[in-house]
């Protein structure tokens, strides 16, 4: 589980964000593990995660949910499908989602 004083870093970084007439939003990027290990690990951290930005209403890009979710071969967005960062395909979509989602 993420460490406690997630939840107080994120408190404060709201606040900031108010004060300065600001938005925050909280981009969630999946590992490749998350993938690699479904059936091994379960990812409480995403879980902790997503119930403490609900409870700050702090709006939440899932780009789990947004690119991978419904995606056949995940690992297709990672360089030579092996881990590390996201390959040219991965970080366009990752950036298409995060453009989307958050012009006004």
């Amino acid at each position: 589980e993420a460490q406690p004083e997630f939840r107080e870093i994120l408190k404060k970084a709201k606040e900031l964000t108010t004060n300065n007439n600001s938005k925050l939003y909280f981009v969630y990027i999946p590992s490749y593990n998350r993938y690699k290990l479904k059936n091994i690990i379960r990812d409480n951290n995403y879980i902790y995660v997503k119930k403490i930005l609900k409870e700050l209403n702090i709006p939440l890009i899932d780009i789990h949910e947004e690119v991978f979710k419904n995606e056949p071969n995940p690992f297709k967005f990672f360089p030579f499908e092996m881990f590390g960062h996201f390959n040219e395909e991965g970080y366009i979509k990752t950036a298409n989602v995060i453009y989307k989602l958050t012009k006004h």
